[in-house]
């Protein structure tokens, strides 16, 4: 155990406190879902496009921006995260077809859809276009590039995560959103923790990717509440069991993943980060109004091309979209007291 890391765990918790009480604030969350609408309004805005990053020079981290915690401690956090980041093209291939008929607004924010990804490798554009994979993209290079400044050495990049394949399924993708909001949770609070940890161009470089992390994160959580209502300690206990999953499988998986939770006080640090954000959120959640909710996911977006489809498979692909979009509009997985208590 770092005895100087245990001395300064107060001031740490309250770090992290203070992080996260800026970065999960009412105002904050009203500014990722706007961004969520404008993508599909105004996709060529900048702002849209990706979230801004504060400026950061990559080239300026140096090992003394590590404060109150060991470099290789650092550097092990920011191999494992780098791993799991790594395979982008695959998360957003699941969540683009995943959502596809869920929340169409989701996927086109998220990735591309089967045939979609299908016809822009077979024409050769661009894997994806949205906004969630343009802020994803650059966190494993930024991972790898801050490893490399605070070890002298480049890490490896052999060993990504496995994302699953996905089908179109209703109640998979209920699953899966539920999945991609215990991940966002989980790399939300330990880069807000690691953060904590951190001074200089190391912290302003760990701020900006916890900030995206925490953008997605409040945009999936407001998804789950439009299409299942509000069941704030169901959705609780569906996180901490698919995030100890998650944390266990990676113990497995990962480069050094044998070194996850070997030290106690950095698991005290990440657990209270969890703990902060979720209640942040979930107070957050409570406040935004239905209304808002349904406007923000049923905005209509620009389609992607996708190539030709028989009217046959069109009128099938129309009917199943129109049906779902049904579903939403009547709260039709909300559980009935809820939905009456709305309606």
């Amino acid at each position: 155990m770092n005895v100087r890391q245990f001395l300064c765990l107060p001031r740490t918790l309250l770090k992290i406190h203070r992080a996260i009480r800026e970065d999960c604030s009412p105002s904050a969350a009203d500014e990722y879902l706007r961004a969520f609408r404008g993508f599909h309004l105004e996709p060529d805005q900048p702002n849209y496009r990706a979230r801004l990053w504060q400026p950061v020079t990559l080239s300026q981290i140096r090992a003394a921006d590590v404060v109150d915690f060991t470099t290789g401690e650092m550097a092990m956090m920011m191999h494992v995260a780098m791993e799991i980041e790594d395979p982008i093209v695959d998360y957003s291939h699941q969540n683009g077809e995943g959502f596809r008929f869920l929340l169409p607004g989701l996927a086109r924010f998220m990735g591309r859809n089967q045939d979609e990804a299908d016809y822009a490798r077979a024409h050769g554009l661009k894997w994806c276009e949205s906004a969630w994979c343009a802020e994803e993209r650059r966190h494993g290079a930024a991972f790898a590039k801050a490893i490399e400044r605070l070890t002298g050495e480049s890490p490896a990049r052999d060993n990504p995560n496995q994302p699953k394949a996905m089908t179109s399924d209703e109640d998979l993708a209920l699953q899966h959103l539920v999945s991609r909001e215990a991940a966002e949770w989980s790399s939300s609070a330990t880069y807000t923790a690691m953060a904590a940890h951190s001074t200089g161009m190391l912290h302003t470089l760990l701020r900006n990717l916890a900030r995206d992390e925490i953008k997605h994160l409040c945009i999936l959580s407001a998804a789950d509440a439009y299409l299942r209502g509000p069941r704030p300690w169901r959705r609780f206990g569906q996180l901490l069991r698919i995030g100890a999953g998650n944390y266990r499988g990676q113990q497995q998986r990962r480069s050094h993943g044998q070194r996850m939770g070997a030290n106690a006080i950095t698991r005290i640090e990440v657990v209270v980060a969890h703990l902060l954000m979720e209640w942040r959120i979930r107070r957050w959640i409570a406040r935004v109004p239905l209304a808002m909710l349904r406007t923000v996911f049923e905005t209509d977006s620009p389609p992607i091309d996708a190539g030709s489809r028989t009217p046959a498979e069109q009128a099938r692909i129309d009917a199943r979209l129109a049906a779902n979009r049904e579903d939403r509009l009547r709260l039709a997985r909300w559980s009935p007291a809820a939905r009456r208590n709305r309606l």
